[in-house]
């Protein structure tokens, strides 16, 4: 569909593009807005018009739920099953000490995909740090024009472990060129010797290795 016949051919074949960068910094920022908030337990007031909405609307769910940020950006790593991620936030519910683990995100609805990737953080947590939690989605809602409504949608789901399991092996079948490629480069790098005092970090090779399911 056409939302602009006013476009040149030009602007229309760009346009994807924009509302990915654009959609990419309002993640940014958004995750900013979080942190601040783990850190200060403040609310911003400096924020720009067109994220105040959303920042309101994550307050709002902090409030209605009860809850205290346990950690945010948390990298989580399963080696038993092969694969690495970043989790958003590990909240605690301060009345009943239940700890969650939630994705935020902007949009209209709450898909079930979601759930795969929390149930992969899930496992993860729970086999490297023994942390048994829950998972959900936490949803800034955006309007029909693009906009957010200041309001938000907070659903907890079931674990699918096993479904995600089976989506990585086929994402595995399907990328074997990539990672045959990104072994190769990797393979050329460890020729080059290393400077004297500087450590080679091995975090790409892990993420190989983690892709593959290898130890």
């Amino acid at each position: 569909m056409v939302v602009d016949p006013t476009l040149s051919e030009k602007e229309a074949l760009a346009a994807p593009y924009l509302t990915s960068k654009s959609a990419m910094n309002r993640g940014t920022t958004i995750h900013s807005i979080i942190e601040t908030y783990k850190h200060t337990k403040k609310y911003l007031k400096n924020i720009t018009e067109d994220f105040k909405p959303y920042a309101q609307a994550f307050y709002t769910w902090v409030e209605d739920n009860d809850v205290e940020i346990v950690g945010n950006e948390k990298t989580v790593i399963s080696k038993k099953y092969g694969f690495a991620g970043t989790l958003d936030l590990l909240i605690k519910f301060k009345k009943k000490g239940r700890l969650l683990i939630a994705d935020v995100k902007t949009g209209k609805d709450i898909y079930d995909e979601a759930f795969l990737q929390l149930s992969a953080y899930k496992h993860g947590l729970l086999e490297t740090e023994e942390i048994d939690a829950g998972i959900g989605v936490i949803l800034l809602s955006t309007g029909t024009d693009g906009k957010s409504t200041g309001k938000y949608k907070f659903q907890e789901g079931e674990d699918c472990f096993d479904e995600f399991l089976a989506a990585r092996k086929l994402w595995i079948w399907k990328n074997q060129g990539l990672i045959a490629s990104i072994k190769k480069h990797l393979a050329l790098k460890k020729k080059v010797a290393p400077k004297p005092g500087i450590k080679i970090e091995s975090s790409e090779q892990e993420q190989v290795e983690i892709a593959e399911g290898g130890d």
